[in-house]
Formats: C-alpha cells, sequence, structure tokens
C-alpha cells in the first residue's frame, strides 16, 4: 500500500510542473507616436493599464481584429480621453481600459499618443494581423492658402492606403478654407490627425483644428472597423504645379510633360535637401512616372540608398490637377533649367 501510495505521489509530482507558465496576455499595446514629447526609445511612457486591457483581451467578448488607438493625456500625466477603433465589440472595453493609464514622466503640457492595439486570435493563440502603415507622404494641394498639410505617416485598419489617399485629396479644398484660422502670426507645426468615422485633430491652434477635424470627418470610411490616423506637417504650400508655358497649342500629351518637368523643378531645394549629410552623392536628374492624376519618383541612385529613399518619399502621389486617368507619361526631367 505504501509503495503504491508513492508510486502515485510520484507520477502526480511529475505530470505537475512546480512552476506553471503564465498565460498569454492576448495583447500588445504599441505607441507609434506622440504629439508634445519625444517617444522614448528605452521604455513606453504609459504605464497602469495591463491589467486592464489583459482583461478585455482575455474576456468573454472575442477581438474581431487589432486596432487603432489616440490617447489624450493631461499635464499631469492622467489619460483624459482614449479611442480605440478596428478590435469589434472590444474597442469600448479597451478605451475604459486605457482611461486608467498613467505616465509617470514629467510633462511640459499635455500631450497625444497614438499607436495600435495587436489583439490573439484565441482558436490558435496567434495574433491577428496589425493596422498597417504607410510612410510615404501624401500631400494635400493648398490651393493657394498660406498653409499646406502633408501627411506624413498614416496608420489604417481596413481602409485601402490608395482610398485614404484619394479622399484627403478630395477633401482638401475644405482643408485649405481653414487656414485663416491659424491666425497671422502663426509658425509651420505638427499636428495628429484621427477618424474614425468622427474626426479630432490637434495642432495646437482649435479653431484650425476644429476646421480640419469638420473637413476630415466627411471622409466616408468603407467599412464599421475601418479607422485611421495621421502624423501632419503644416507648411508654406509649395511652388503651385502650373505649366511653365502658356502655350495653348500645346497637345495634352506636350502639356503633361511640361506640368511634370514643374513639379519636379519647382520641388528641386526640397529633393536636393535629401542629400544633405551624404557626402559624394548627387541628383541631376529625376525619372518621375505620371499614372493616372498622381506622379510619382522613379527608382533612382544618387549614391547613398537612404538619401534615394528620402528622394522618393518626397515626390510620391503629387497631383497634377490638369491630368486624366486615363493618362500614362514616363519622362526624366533635369533638375536645372535648360
Amino acid at each position: 500500500m505504501r509503495l503504491a501510495a508513492l508510486a502515485t505521489a510520484i507520477t502526480a509530482a511529475l505530470a505537475t510542473p512546480a512552476f506553471a507558465a503564465p498565460p498569454p496576455t492576448g495583447f500588445r499595446l504599441v505607441e507609434d507616436g506622440a504629439l508634445g514629447i519625444e517617444l522614448p526609445k528605452d521604455h513606453s511612457l504609459l504605464g497602469g493599464v495591463d491589467d486592464k486591457v489583459s482583461a478585455c483581451a482575455n474576456g468573454p467578448i472575442a477581438p474581431e481584429g487589432s486596432g487603432l488607438f489616440w490617447l489624450e493625456i493631461s499635464r499631469a500625466g492622467k489619460v483624459s480621453a482614449a479611442f480605440v477603433h478596428g478590435t469589434g465589440k472590444l474597442d469600448r472595453c479597451l478605451e475604459k481600459a486605457l482611461t486608467a493609464g498613467k505616465i509617470a514622466d514629467k510633462l511640459a503640457a499635455p500631450i497625444i499618443l497614438i499607436g495600435h492595439i495587436d489583439l490573439m486570435r484565441r482558436e490558435t493563440s496567434e495574433y491577428l494581423p496589425s493596422p498597417r502603415v504607410s510612410q510615404a507622404p501624401v500631400l494635400l494641394d493648398a490651393h493657394n492658402t498660406k498653409w499646406q498639410l502633408t501627411a506624413t505617416r498614416i496608420s489604417y485598419t481596413t481602409n485601402r492606403m490608395l482610398d485614404i489617399a484619394q479622399a484627403l485629396d478630395g477633401a482638401s479644398a475644405k482643408i485649405a478654407s481653414c487656414a485663416p484660422k491659424r491666425g497671422a502670426k502663426a509658425a509651420a507645426a505638427r499636428a495628429v490627425a484621427w477618424t474614425d468615422g468622427h474626426a479630432r485633430v490637434r495642432s495646437g491652434t482649435p479653431a484650425y483644428d476644429d476646421c480640419v477635424a469638420n473637413a476630415v470627418s466627411a471622409i466616408k470610411l468603407p467599412a464599421a472597423d475601418s479607422a485611421f490616423w495621421m502624423e501632419l506637417e503644416i507648411t508654406a504650400p509649395a511652388e503651385p504645379l502650373a505649366a511653365r508655358t502658356e502655350n495653348p497649342n500645346l497637345t495634352h500629351e506636350q502639356a503633361m510633360r511640361d506640368a511634370l518637368t514643374t513639379a519636379v523643378r519647382s520641388r528641386k531645394l526640397d529633393l536636393r535637401a535629401c542629400l544633405d549629410g551624404h557626402p559624394n552623392t548627387k541628383l541631376d536628374k529625376l525619372a518621375v512616372v505620371l499614372d493616372g492624376e498622381k506622379a510619382n519618383a522613379r527608382p533612382l541612385s544618387t549614391g547613398n540608398a537612404d538619401a534615394d529613399v528620402c528622394i522618393r518619399n518626397k515626390f510620391h502621389l503629387i497631383a497634377i490637377p490638369s491630368a486624366t486617368a486615363r493618362d500614362h507619361v514616363e519622362l526624366e526631367v533635369t533638375l536645372d533649367a535648360d
């Protein structure tokens, strides 16, 4: 009997590990950007939310996808407003969880924190796909106003980047009409924007922000879980993309080549700025392609890979107002006038 009992005890001990592995948290909270503070490289800013977010991720409601978040944080470091979209019925639970967050770092002023939450598919314990991120700048037409918006980075859920760029282009006139609300003494600035059908914009000028948010709110999103946030630069507009000649006898193809040449040369200083800090690089010509109503730089070699990427990002999805959806022109443009 004693031997049998001992054998049973040994078997039970071997079958039960001394230290059980902790269950998966079911989420990854990633801070992608901020307004009003530089993101630290060695740690996350937001604390105090892991247990509450984990309770949502592992609760009775299964996530339908990974999502984006937007957090408004007071100078005291407390979350004053939280918005989450893309996870389905978990959005509200996650918003409430994130409002419990706090930033220990000392803040000089209120900030905005943006990012994404990856959630786990429970059947396989694998993470659902992350929201996508585009770092190709989208330049919005300034429509002859003082300020131009450029979306330098966009993160999105079920949207398509092409659809977002086209929607922003369609809203550009309404956005440009907000320019006077920045005031006569305004300077170039950074901004962030969010929309899940209801937009929020922050640049530090409330009247301007509300005006731009109203314009962005008019963009129709394709699905219930669609959302995107943007990092924005507010700068003086680039030179208008007018043709270099007013010759009425130009064919449409000649006019397109002329407009492409102007589009490149009007950005010459900005493009060559990509060479700064990279000795032995050179940019005399730029190969571009007009496909539909937008123009893009072709792959190039300046002598430095980072400079090449910078130039292609700066000449990306450039609107050519006189182009049509059926236009296709490939051209090599000399940056300095003939």
